[in-house]
């Protein structure tokens, strides 16, 4: 072939320079010449086919007969499944049509009898017999029941059989779809994706220990860019340029930019979770990403997110290596990371409170604007805690949750006092006695039951309920409990008899909540229609019916003066009543959600609110303005209570932990919404703020984010320190 270029010169030269060719890579000895190719890019044309040759031979593509095998065997795997499923379809068929004859055999049978002509002294004496019986007794009757259960029972069979095939051939087809899509998507071009689970949800079929088998690779090869070094192996194998394009697309994305443990983030985080919590592939490759950050700094913050969400998703770290892992921006709050290896790890700005370390390493560490919240955690409730009261003399906190259990606590140290079991079911619901002596509680197991708060042994079950009971309230004497429940009914006890003095009856939904007035002659109660009713105590008749919410109203409490009533509903709204006249005399809607509960300070001037949106509002009653917003549960908040002092805030939360809050006056005038964890005196909850017994540092910077050394806190807590331990015996 002649040159295009140089027309009387032949081609003998192939260019295989990585640019693009300005000669189409056929050149001539001119070519050459002229346009200054370097000559190890410029091959003869018989060497430029050797390597050709050869290359394809390295391929294995010739190799058909390893093909045909493949091909022949897995044809073969399908025929023999077929004849196997044959088998038993076969045999089925049989044993179906065995009943059947069997049926119709009885049938004829009968009929033979029954339809001969000839004369009774004609028949045999079988016949006869059989003929007999069937004049005199049951026979005929006795086989037709028989029948009909031997048909009903071939239907149910029938069905069983159509459902169970069906779903066996749904499943089959689609694990087969899957893994045959799978291999199909990969081969396909990798199509950028800004939404994090639709990026997460591609990478359903990266097998664990390819992920294993990557990270290993990138620390033999010491690689500081993992997505520069997968770009020379991505045309290598499949699998490489797979895992390539996924990170790629991470790294653009906002989760590698933002901070998701933020308030900003917590819906997507939660949706994620909902949706990744059982996937095994996706929580592996979230592992992955943490991992990763020991080796790209490109990747800190997707690594981060990705081990909050862990976290948040309660996976146990136990035991695991987080060497040289570089974290930042995030919260790992009650993560378990017992007997982990967090040697040469780099924290920046992380908040750490409730993890635990227990036993583990931190060896040349530097964890710098670390957040601790000062707190003091108990053992608490598994479950989420529904209700909380304090005692009379504010000495005592009760809890009641949906693990069956109630608890007290000591309020000024947090400790357990005591924990009463007895309900079968959760308790939704408790309320002190005004001489504290007795606590009421009431169950999703119908009941309601008196304790003995000194002693904790119950002195009572009430039982008159059909349904839950979700409120109980004593009135000011305590001669009298009222109770709430989902039966529609309010009753009244007597508290010394434990018998039912009265039934009110007037709501015509689930009853979530009810309260005596100070006086204690009205009781308020609300309800899922929407409304509040006031009923008189002496009488048991309904004085007045407060419409203007639009949804369930879950919780009514009146003013310490008995003028006003407060009350939260699922209309995301907060509405104060005059009780003189029954109207509504202000409304609170700031940025609200449903209100689950709602309590008046003891000297009337601020009013609590817990929420759906997980915080605690206070709000100035007179101008019905928001004073502050307290942050720190992780999720909803079901009660609220002030201490008689006024002095504290009580609140039960669905994240199963009780926080008690320090809402004195003067600390509120000097609010610093940057620093709210001062307004948590403690809180009580399964996992202690900070668990560090047994932890291991050596050569280690551990401050907070005003640059405080925090090794001695540890001390304090257990962790043992290197570094006194190595100078300590140097020194005996």
């Amino acid at each position: 072939m002649n040159c295009t270029y140089h027309c009387r010169n032949q081609v003998s030269l192939i260019c295989i320079a990585p640019h693009k060719c300005q000669c189409q890579r056929k050149l001539c000895t001119q070519c050459q010449y002229e346009h200054g190719v370097d000559l190890k890019y410029t091959v003869p044309i018989e060497i430029f086919e050797k390597m050709m040759k050869k290359k394809f031979e390295e391929s294995y593509l010739n190799q058909k007969f390893e093909l045909a095998q493949q091909r022949t065997n897995f044809e073969s795997m399908l025929s023999s499944t077929q004849k196997k499923l044959q088998q038993v379809w076969d045999e089925l068929a049989e044993s179906i049509k065995q009943i059947y004859d069997m049926i119709e055999m009885e049938d004829k049978s009968f009929l033979k009898i029954i339809n001969n002509n000839m004369h009774p002294t004609e028949l045999s004496s079988m016949d006869l017999e059989k003929l007999i019986q069937i004049i005199n007794g049951k026979t005929l009757d006795n086989w037709k029941d028989q029948k009909n259960s031997y048909l009903k029972r071939l239907e149910r069979t029938q069905n069983v059989w159509k459902q169970e095939v069906e779903v066996f051939s749904n499943k089959i087809r689609k694990k087969m779809m899957s893994r045959f899509q799978s291999i199909t998507e990969a081969a396909q071009v990798y199509n950028r994706k800004n939404d994090l689970y639709k990026v997460l949800s591609q990478i359903e079929n990266i097998d664990e220990s390819f992920l294993n088998e990557t990270l290993e690779m990138f620390k033999r090869d010491k690689i500081t860019d993992c997505l520069i070094y997968l770009s020379n192996k991505k045309y290598q194998e499949m699998k490489w340029r797979f895992i390539y394009d996924i990170l790629k697309n991470i790294s653009e994305i906002d989760f590698n930019i933002q901070n998701y443990s933020s308030e900003n983030y917590a819906y997507i985080r939660k949706n994620l979770i909902k949706y990744i919590s059982q996937n095994k592939q996706i929580i592996e490759f979230l592992k992955f990403l943490v991992h990763l950050t020991a080796i790209d700094q490109r990747f800190i913050q997707c690594g981060s997110n990705s081990i909050n969400i862990l976290v948040e998703m309660k996976v146990d770290f136990r035991e695991q290596s987080f060497e040289n892992i570089r974290i930042q921006s995030t919260s790992l709050i009650g993560g378990n990371f017992v007997k982990c290896n967090f040697n040469g790890s780099n924290f920046y700005n992380v908040d750490i409170s409730g993890m635990n370390l227990n036993y583990a390493q931190l060896f040349n560490c530097k964890w710098k604007c670390i957040k601790i919240h000062k707190l003091n955690k108990f053992d608490g409730h598994v479950g989420c805690v529904r209700s909380v009261c304090f005692s009379p003399d504010g000495s005592t906190l009760a809890s009641g949750s949906v693990d069956n259990s109630i608890g007290l606590w000591n309020t000024k140290t947090g400790q357990q006092k005591a924990k009463l079991y007895g309900h079968s079911n959760s308790i939704i619901s408790v309320s002190f006695s005004p001489d504290g002596s007795t606590l009421a509680s009431g169950s999703f197991d119908n009941s309601i039951g008196l304790w003995d708060v000194k002693t904790g042994e119950k002195k009572a079950k009430l039982y008159g309920h059909t349904n839950s009971i979700l409120s109980v309230c004593f009135s000011p004497d305590g001669t009298i409990l009222a109770s709430g429940s989902d039966d529609k009914s309010i009753r009244l006890w007597d508290v010394k008899t434990g018998k039912q003095q009265a039934k009110l009856d007037g709501h015509t939904h689930y009853i979530r909540s009810v309260c005596f007035s100070p006086d204690g002659s009205t009781l308020a109660s609300g309800s899922d229609d929407s409304s509040i009713r006031l009923w008189d105590v002496k009488t048991g008749q309904q004085k007045a019916k407060l419409d203007g919410h639009t949804s369930t109203v879950y919780s009514v409490c009146f003013s310490p003066d008995g003028s006003t009533l407060a009350s939260g509903s699922q209309d995301h709204t907060i509405r104060l009543w005059e009780m003189k006249t029954g109207e509504q005399k202000i409304q609170f809607d700031d940025n609200l959600n449903s209100i689950l509960s709602v309590c008046f300070q003891p000297d009337g001037s601020t009013l609590a609110s817990g929420s759906v949106d997980n915080s605690i509002r206070l709000w100035d009653v007179k101008t019905g303005k928001l004073i502050i917003k307290l942050d720190g549960h992780q999720g909803f908040v079901y009660s609220v209570c002030f201490s008689p002092d006024g002095t504290k805030l009580a609140s039960g939360s669905f994240d199963n932990s009780i926080r008690v809050w320090n809402v004195k006056k003067d600390l509120l005038i000097q609010l610093n919404m940057s620093l709210q964890s001062q307004f948590i005196l403690f809180q009580i909850c399964k996992n202690p703020v900070l668990q560090v017994q047994g932890t291991l540092i050596l050569n280690s910077i551990i401050e907070n984010t005003k640059g405080q050394d925090l090794q001695q806190l540890f001390k304090a807590q257990g962790s043992l320190i290197l570094e006194d331990q190595m100078n300590f015996n140097n020194n005996q």
